[in-house]
């Protein structure tokens, strides 16, 4: 899916999921799904079944998110792939920040400057990275990276904007930033 605010393309989205449902098939992926994938320390291309955790950090699911928001307010970056547009309110979207690659490419030396921004330069601020759902790396590579990066309060949200739309939570569209 290309990115898109388009309110009729959100519409159409909406409509082929509720279709999906109507025809008994699956709508979305399961943010607890454990598809007995290996963990690793590796960024992965995009596309494809993600293990349960992401060493360095936290995995949470959709009710850990929202303690989280509700007790430590942490920085909320949302990966902004396969985004049409509403994500978890108050995320920054960093678009394709979780693409793969490795530890050492431009990407990583971009996201050190903005990070710094985006944190103030306190390493222990919390961090949640949300990516399009569990069937997608773009979350945990990110995670990953910032763990790379040498945050220490990093957490995952494996279920990613799909889980946080598929519970009907309020959504908005994320502040898209340069970086």
């Amino acid at each position: 899916m290309l990115p898109s605010p388009n309110p009729i393309y959100r519409e159409q989205l909406r409509r082929f999921q509720d279709a999906l449902r109507v025809a008994g098939e699956r709508d979305h992926a399961d943010e607890d799904a454990d598809f007995g994938m290996v963990s690793d320390r590796a960024l992965h291309p995009v596309i494809g079944r993600t293990p349960t955790d992401a060493p360095g950090a936290e995995t949470i699911r959709t009710v850990d998110l929202r303690r989280l928001l509700a007790d430590a307010k942490p920085v909320v970056i949302d990966t902004m792939l396969n985004s049409w547009g509403p994500s978890i309110p108050g995320a920054v979207g960093l678009k394709f920040a979780g693409l793969g690659g490795d530890f050492s490419d431009e990407a990583q030396d971009r996201l050190r400057p903005k990070l710094r921004e985006l944190t103030a330069g306190d390493l222990a601020r919390p961090i949640v990275v949300a990516g399009f759902n569990s069937e997608r790396f773009d979350g945990r590579n990110l995670a990953l990276r910032l763990v790379a990066l040498g945050y220490t309060h990093v957490y995952w949200y494996r279920g990613g904007r799909e889980a946080w739309e598929v519970v009907g939570l309020p959504e908005a569209d994320a502040t898209v930033e340069d970086w």
